[in-house]
């Protein structure tokens, strides 16, 4: 476990490999545990970080409850106090909007980014989820460690391994108040008008079967010239769970092209035929 402070708060991390630095950012309710398999493969070429957004995990924060610009900011800062002058960002769910909005703020600061079944548009996010911003609702859920784990566990699906146990003890580690802020604020964040700026090499990753973030996000991205689309068939909301060689495959092979083009999205990365692309 490695910590670092940031103004006077302290975000948790974890880091493994050697090479040009990717930044793993996790989703709602999670932290970067669930992150581990997909940085094992990844620290095998370039060296992999994954921290704790301020609110969830062991990164907490007194004084906000964050959000999207609040986590985008964060980032930045992170890359600041580690010395990385750019990297390569990879983010799921919420951390996937994240690692958007943080390539299109700042691409002078992102190598890289892929985003794997990310919201674009708030209200692309499930009823479910959407439930999160009445603050009576949310603080009921938060109050239940059972009802957490029960809910983030039908999210992963069917993942059985070791670590699974401590996946959903962290689920547990966020406030009512920010599992309620970051959906609101996912709920009002809107990338749409944005994403024709989209400078950096993209690559889109979304499950085909995903119940979490609606699946057409990806079709915001046919005319987007640097972003290339894979919709892997089977998966649901965590394709590095659900599939986990064939996304760490995908994903390697996009870090090393380090792309001035995006891959081709009727041939994504000449991978096998089960991952399809969208349209």
């Amino acid at each position: 476990m490695s910590i670092v402070v940031i103004g006077d708060q302290v975000v948790h991390y974890e880091v493994i490999g050697r090479g040009r630095p990717v930044i793993f950012l996790h989703g709602w309710l999670g932290s970067w545990r669930y992150w581990f398999p997909s940085m094992e493969a990844v620290s095998r070429s370039f060296r992999a970080f994954s921290f704790d957004f301020w609110g969830f995990g062991g990164s907490q924060r007194r004084r906000t409850t964050g959000g999207i610009e609040v986590y985008s900011s964060q980032v930045i800062q992170f890359l600041d106090a580690l010395g990385i002058d750019r990297a390569m960002l990879v983010g799921h769910s919420m951390g996937g909007m994240v690692a958007m909005k943080t390539a299109l703020d700042h691409p002078e600061r992102v190598l890289q980014v892929v985003t794997v079944g990310a919201p674009f548009q708030g209200h692309a996010l499930s009823w479910l989820l959407k439930l999160a911003r009445y603050r009576t609702l949310v603080h009921m859920f938060a109050d239940s460690a059972w009802l957490r784990r029960t809910v983030f566990r039908f999210f992963i699906g069917e993942f059985n391994d070791p670590s699974l146990s401590e996946i959903l003890n962290d689920t547990v580690k966020s406030s009512a108040d920010t599992l309620c802020y970051t959906v609101r604020s996912m709920l009002a964040t809107d990338l749409r008008p944005e994403l024709s700026n989209l400078r950096v090499p993209a690559l889109v990753i979304h499950g085909g079967r995903d119940d979490v973030v609606s699946p057409k996000q990806v079709d915001l991205f046919d005319h987007i010239s640097a972003a290339g689309v894979v919709v892997l068939r089977e998966s649901r909301h965590f394709p590095f769970l659900d599939d986990t060689d064939l996304f760490n495959e995908l994903l390697v092979r996009f870090l090393k092209q380090n792309l001035i083009t995006p891959p081709s999205t009727t041939d994504p990365l000449q991978l096998p035929t089960s991952p399809i692309p969208s349209g």
